[in-house]
């Protein structure tokens, strides 16, 4: 073996080591702002509590105190989804997230999916046309596995992990009051 490929094996010895750590909870709860989905729980609950046939004997005032332990139940419950799915192999997918997001093409493609989803204003420096790097990082990143990755475990987001109506209804109680049955909630 060459020097060269001698001096390298640590280097990669530790790229394989680094890569094959678990992403944690925490990594994901710090990616999500980038990401824009950091307000999924919120949006969920504010969903669940329009329902106005849900929850018929909740007051306006008690269904605007559940929204907040719901939203939380269920932006944890996200954050724990990713983490879990991610696993031991997810690190390069998370990086890949994380690269995308932090970069111009990421971050346009959040504040357009934010203007769209609750009318918020672009930022000044959206509002012109994209830039060809911005397209080219949008792109690459759609045509990712990294990407593909994504979109396939927030369609997962759906199937309710055991314990989280449970869990919704001690939050529900125990800040607001409120004794919510979790059977109500289907």
């Amino acid at each position: 073996m060459s020097k060269a490929r001698w001096l390298m094996l640590p280097a990669l010895l530790a790229t394989s080591v680094a890569s094959a750590t678990p992403v944690t909870v925490q990594q994901i709860r710090d990616l999500l702002p980038l990401t824009g989905f950091e307000r999924m729980g919120d949006d969920a609950a504010k969903s669940i509590l329009a329902n106005e046939t849900l929850f018929p004997q909740v007051t306006t005032q008690q269904r605007q105190c559940m929204a907040a332990p719901i939203g939380a139940v269920l932006n944890e419950a996200l954050v724990e989804r990713l983490a879990d799915n991610l696993g031991d192999s997810g690190r390069m997918h998370f990086m890949r997230w994380q690269a995308f997001y932090s970069g111009q093409g990421g971050k346009r493609m959040v504040a357009s999916q934010r203007q769209m989803m609750y009318g918020t204003a672009l930022p000044a420096e959206f509002e012109a046309e994209p830039t060809e790097l911005e397209r080219k990082q949008v792109s690459e990143f759609m045509a990712s596995g990294s990407y593909e990755a994504l979109v396939a475990m927030l369609a997962e987001m759906g199937d309710m992990p055991d314990g989280l109506l449970a869990t919704m209804s001690e939050r529900i109680h125990s800040e607001c009051g409120v004794t919510i049955d979790s059977e109500e909630f289907s």
